[in-house]
């Protein structure tokens, strides 16, 4: 059985915080995949835990950031991880509300 959500964000060794989709946690997760392309659905097979720095992407624009998350959970993406201290501080406030 793969992996969810839940598990992972339960790992200690990850480290990881939960900053939205608290709801999809019991998801699993079939894949991690890292990319900063602007559009990588393309790439996805559905399952898959993204893993970004948001290098590619104008992650404080709100309709930028929601076309993005749109694609992706059409796409059958199933969490999105964020590396903060890379190109952002933080989260960019567009990005978790989308």
């Amino acid at each position: 059985m793969p992996p969810t959500l839940a598990s992972l964000v339960h790992h200690s060794a990850l480290k990881l915080t939960v900053r939205a989709g608290e709801d999809r946690l019991d998801v699993p997760v079939r894949w991690a995949h890292v990319s900063e392309l602007a559009d990588p659905v393309p790439y996805m097979e559905g399952g898959e835990l993204l893993l970004i720095t948001a290098l590619k992407l104008d992650a404080e624009d709100p309709e930028a950031m929601r076309r993005y998350v749109k694609r992706l959970a059409g796409a059958g993406v199933v969490g999105l991880g964020f590396a903060v201290g890379v190109n952002y501080d933080e989260i960019p406030e567009a990005l978790l509300d989308a």
